[in-house]
């Protein structure tokens, strides 16, 4: 099953900024691990079609938003995971119930120079040990597949699974490497289904 995307959620007219201001700290204490900490990672970006800035901005979106999630509720930041993409945010996992759900949403939204929030967080009421491990399994064959696949750079994607549905977001250079990725991720054993949030990479004039 590959079912197209949601609209993601409309942007809250509140004082967004409220949560980012709060973080200052810890946007510095970001910075400073995506330029030594994690060099290895800095250096292999620049085979990204994202920019080098753009890759900063979108660690820090993250690390806002997680540290967010951790002062405020123990269950958002253990049980949901957060991707970023050029400003789009792709929040996934399980939570208890629905004002959980639309909480990660609205923290998401107050972070700066987020563009979009697209909220895939299923609600469970049951934490299942095995289905974890499941979906971890499906996700790193995913992310292996990807990166052994010659015509597509498995650094432009980011892959999460929940109960064995795939959620990806990424850039593509191509109509053609967007559907390859699909198919790739579909044709792993165990997965029920696939959803994408790949934006095609807008030729330079």
């Amino acid at each position: 099953m590959i079912r197209r995307p949601p609209r993601s959620t409309p942007k809250p007219s509140s004082a967004a900024s409220d949560v980012y201001k709060r973080q200052i700290p810890y946007l510095f204490s970001a910075c400073a691990q995506v330029l030594t900490g994690t060099a290895a990672k800095v250096i292999t970006v620049t085979k990204e079609d994202r920019t080098i800035g753009e890759f900063i901005d979108d660690a820090l979106i993250k690390t806002v938003i997680k540290n967010t999630y951790f002062d405020q509720s123990g269950n958002l930041f253990f049980n949901v995971d957060v991707e970023v993409s050029q400003g789009r945010v792709l929040l996934t996992g399980t939570v208890e119930n629905m004002d959980l759900k639309i909480e990660a949403t609205r923290i998401a939204w107050g972070v700066e120079d987020v563009k979009t929030v697209i909220n895939e967080i299923q609600i469970s009421n049951s934490d299942n040990i095995f289905n974890f491990a499941d979906d971890l399994v499906i996700s790193t064959k995913v992310s292996g597949r990807l990166i052994l696949e010659e015509e597509v750079n498995s650094l432009n994607y980011n892959i999460e699974t929940v109960n064995k549905v795939v959620y990806i977001i990424g850039i593509a250079n191509s109509d053609d490497e967007q559907k390859k990725v699909i198919d790739i991720a579909s044709d792993v054993y165990g997965v029920e289904g696939v959803i994408d949030y790949i934006t095609i990479k807008t030729p330079l004039n």
